[in-house]
Order: structure tokens, then sequence, then C-alpha cells
């Protein structure tokens, strides 16, 4: 028996991620977990074309330490490279603009083969492999 649920539904999609996760190994965790998993769904998907939601738009990051009462969902960008005290610079910033550069700083290597490659000759019976 199957009952339809809808995206603004938040108390039926939190007892389906509830019920999931009872079978896990992380069924003590089932209250700090379903919230968790609802609402990183319900944040990427389209409301517009709501049949799946894919996946690779959710990361799981897990951190060596802590327990799991340190999980948390995180809205946004998670930079996990720790900052330089000893250049100078900020630690902490509020409000940042941050852009993405899609192409290369450094010049790309060209693709030059160097490699010297003898030629069979006619009247020799090697094998050569090309």
């Amino acid at each position: 028996m199957s009952t339809p649920v809808t995206l603004n539904d938040r108390n039926s999609l939190l007892q389906a991620a509830s019920t999931s996760l009872s079978s896990k190994i992380v069924s003590q965790y089932t209250n700090l977990l379903g919230p968790i998993a609802v609402d990183a769904v319900t944040r990427v998907i389209n409301p517009a074309t709501a049949e799946n939601v894919d996946l690779n738009d959710i990361r799981i990051v897990k951190k060596v330490g802590g327990t799991m009462d340190d999980t948390e969902l995180v809205d946004g960008l998670v930079l996990t490279q720790n900052a330089i005290k000893s250049a100078g610079g900020p630690i902490r910033m509020e409000k940042a603009r941050i852009g993405f550069i899609q192409f290369q700083l450094s010049p790309p290597k060209p693709d030059v083969c160097l490699s010297a490659c003898p030629s069979p000759s006619a009247s020799s019976n090697a094998p050569w492999l090309v």
C-alpha cells in the first residue's frame, strides 16, 4: 500500500527518512540524521520537476574525530583547506564574495611526444610495435 507524498508535507518526509534510517547502523541517530536528510533533499530538488533527486548534488564529508552529535547540514560551500597563518591573511571572513575560475591559471603544457621511435626497415624481419 502506498501513499502519495508531496514536498510540502515535512512530517511524512521525516517519517519516511526515520523509517529508512531505523534499519541502518545509525538507527539510534534517526532523530538527528532524519531532519538533516530531509532538509538536504528539499534544498537541492527542483519543485517543478520533483520526480527524482540527483544525489550528486548532496555531498557528505566524513571527518576523523568527533561524534555523530557533531553532524550538521551546511547550506553553501565548505572550504576544508587550513588557513596559512604565517602568510598574514585573514582566518575568518564573513559575507565573503567567492569567485570560481574555470580555466587554468598556469599555461597548459604542450602535448608534444618527445620519444624516439625507430622506424622498421624493409630489410628487417624484426616485429615492431606501433
